[in-house]
């Protein structure tokens, strides 16, 4: 697996949730910046989005906006980015993204971040990439998503070897130690026989 030069970060523009969450984003954006990854996201400069960027700028990082034509709006779009890419719409972005990556991280996040993350994971299943792709369960934000996860490997919706297309940690600190060993599981066939 090469280097993880380009880190794809999903996560919440919300300015409206606790503090920890905001903590842990400017932690994961320093890291970020210490291990040489750059910044792919949504180009936001509030919320979870905005922390994250900021951190990374402030430690010398390199950031990458994406951002479909319609949510191109003054003080939303953050202007520290190094790169600024726009899209004609939402399916471009993620797409360009995605692209533009080397490995995934969700943070905590609403539908948006939920959305782009299955994403990533269901095209791993598939075999469109091999990038790693991590959870970061602040303060076991995640917790009920990965029940649910349970549940599907229960009820035969997906196989259990499927737990290793994402990998959960509980801080910035861990979930980059994991990028930067990860190495590509071997999956099995999706189709059940």
């Amino acid at each position: 697996m090469k280097n993880i030069k380009r880190l794809a970060v999903y996560c919440s523009s919300s300015d409206h949730i606790k503090k920890i969450y905001f903590d842990q984003a400017k932690g994961l954006g320093a890291l970020m910046a210490e291990n040489s990854m750059d910044l792919v996201y949504g180009g936001g400069m509030v919320g979870l989005m905005g922390a994250v960027a900021k951190s990374l700028k402030s430690h010398q990082g390199h950031t990458i906006g994406v951002v479909p034509e319609a949510l191109k709006i003054d003080g939303v779009v953050n202007t520290i980015d190094d790169e600024l890419i726009i899209t004609p719409d939402m399916h471009t972005r993620k797409a360009k993204m995605i692209e533009l990556a080397d490995g995934f991280i969700g943070l905590a996040g609403g539908f948006g971040t939920l959305e782009e993350m299955l994403e990533v994971m269901t095209l791993k299943q598939l075999g469109y990439h091999q990038k790693p792709i991590v959870f970061l369960n602040t303060d076991g934000y995640y917790n009920e998503l990965f029940k649910m996860f349970e549940h599907i490997y229960a009820e035969n919706f997906a196989k259990a070897e499927y737990r290793q297309l994402y990998h959960i940690s509980d801080s910035p600190e861990a979930a980059i130690v994991y990028l930067l060993n990860y190495q590509p599981p071997q999956l099995p066939d999706k189709w059940f026989v």
